[in-house]
C-alpha cells in the first residue's frame, strides 16, 4: 500500500523586508493540491514622510542626490494592497515547498500628500497637493520556500512584475489669480515633470486661478523581488 503523504496545508507569514519601508505585509497561503497553492495578501503603509525613512535615506547618501531628498521629504504618503496569487511549486517534497512560480493579482490604494512649492519672479507659492490613486493589475513572480523547521517556513520572493491600470486624482487648492496665463503654464510644465521617466510626463495638469488639478496618465508597474518572509506552518 501506498504511504500518503502528510504535510502543512496551512501558513501565515510577515513579510521581514517590507519593515525596512514602513510596510506591514502579511500572506495566509493554503494548499489546493500536492504541488499548488493559492495566497491572500495584505499590505499597509501608514502615513509616513518619504524622507524620514531610513532605508531610503541611505540609498539617497549614496547617490548624492540633494534635489531628490528634498522632494522626498516634501511628500507623505500612505497604501493598501491586496494581493491574490496562484502558485505552481517544483521539486520532490509535497506541500508548498521548492521553487515555484505565481501568477498574481494585485488592487492598491495610494494616498499621497505633497507640499509643492513655486516661485515666479514676484511670488512665491506653496500649493498642498492631495491625491488619491488606484492600481490594479496582474504579473508574474518566481520564488522559492523552504520548511525550515517542522512548523516554520521560509519563503523568498526572488523577482517578479506586473502591469495594469491606474486611476485617480490630485488636487492642489491655492489663489493663483495673481499669475499670468503664461506663468500658469509654465506651472503646468513644471508640476507635470515633477512625475517623469525619460522625458515621458505621467500627470496630466489643469491650473486655474483657484489651484491645480491632476489626473495619472500611467500605467500601473510594480517590481516585487528580495522579499523575505517568515511564518508557521500547519
Amino acid at each position: 500500500m501506498a504511504q500518503v503523504e502528510t504535510y502543512p496545508k496551512n501558513s501565515f507569514k510577515i513579510n521581514l523586508s517590507s519593515l525596512a519601508l514602513k510596510n506591514y505585509n502579511f500572506t495566509y497561503e493554503r494548499s489546493l493540491a500536492r504541488k499548488v497553492s493559492f495566497v491572500a495578501g495584505y499590505r499597509s503603509m501608514p502615513s509616513t514622510n518619504l524622507g524620514q525613512i531610513s532605508f531610503v535615506n541611505k540609498a539617497l547618501d549614496r547617490m548624492d542626490n540633494t534635489s531628490l531628498k528634498d522632494d522626498l521629504d516634501q511628500i507623505t504618503t500612505s497604501n493598501k494592497t491586496y494581493t491574490g496569487e496562484f502558485r505552481f511549486y517544483g521539486g520532490k517534497h509535497a506541500g508548498a515547498r521548492g521553487i515555484y512560480l505565481s501568477l498574481y493579482g494585485r488592487y492598491s490604494k495610494f494616498n499621497v500628500d505633497y507640499d509643492y512649492a513655486y516661485s515666479t519672479e514676484n511670488k512665491d507659492y506653496a500649493i498642498p497637493i492631495s491625491s488619491s490613486l488606484k492600481g490594479l493589475g496582474g504579473g508574474l513572480m518566481i520564488g522559492a520556500q523552504w520548511l525550515i523547521a517542522k512548523r516554520v517556513t521560509f519563503d523568498w520572493y526572488v523577482i517578479g512584475a506586473h502591469y495594469g491600470s491606474l486611476k485617480g486624482d490630485a488636487t492642489g487648492i491655492a489663489d493663483l489669480s495673481s499669475m499670468t496665463n503664461e506663468e500658469k503654464a509654465d506651472l503646468k510644465d513644471d508640476f507635470e515633470g515633477k512625475v517623469s521617466i525619460a522625458d515621458k510626463n505621467y500627470f496630466r495638469a489643469d491650473v486655474s486661478n483657484n489651484g491645480i488639478t491632476a489626473k495619472p496618465d500611467a500605467p500601473f508597474i510594480g517590481i516585487r523581488g528580495l522579499g523575505f518572509n517568515l511564518g508557521i506552518a500547519f
